[in-house]
């Protein structure tokens, strides 16, 4: 009875990795834009703007007209009410998979960029704003 027993709450274990596991694979799926130009760094940056688009994902400008998508490698859920924003950077220059974003109200809370997108236009500003915020989360 005890090995019935152990079987079945191993079995549930297992079960509930795999949903959680196929979870995680379809919101990073989400966060991936084939369509999109990605960059490894963003040199020369000074921000001259930025707007978050939901917790894991915010849009800076770098000079006028030109902007990057940035996806962070977790949710900040105080990306939405922030009043500024931190991105650590070497020399100027922003990598993906180094560098990190927080915001002025939890500077020490970073979250490490994930991917870089380099976006054309207002256009394309607006059509992934849409895309993301139309995610099932």
């Amino acid at each position: 009875m005890k090995y019935l027993t152990l079987i079945l709450i191993s079995l549930s274990l297992l079960l509930t990795g795999c949903a959680s596991t196929e979870e995680s694979q379809t919101k990073a799926a989400q966060y991936v834009f084939p369509d999109l130009e990605e960059v490894n760094s963003i040199d020369n940056f000074r921000m001259d703007g930025w707007s978050s688009v939901d917790n894991r994902s915010v849009i800076v400008d770098n000079r006028p007209r030109e902007s990057y998508l940035l996806i962070l490698d977790g949710p900040n859920n105080d990306l939405k009410f922030a009043q500024a924003l931190l991105i650590t950077s070497t020399m100027g220059k922003v990598e993906a998979g180094f560098d990190s974003v927080s915001t002025a109200a939890e500077p020490r809370i970073k979250f490490r960029i994930k991917h870089i997108y380099r976006l054309k236009d207002k256009t394309q500003k607006e059509e992934i704003k849409l895309r993301i915020s139309n995610f099932k989360h």
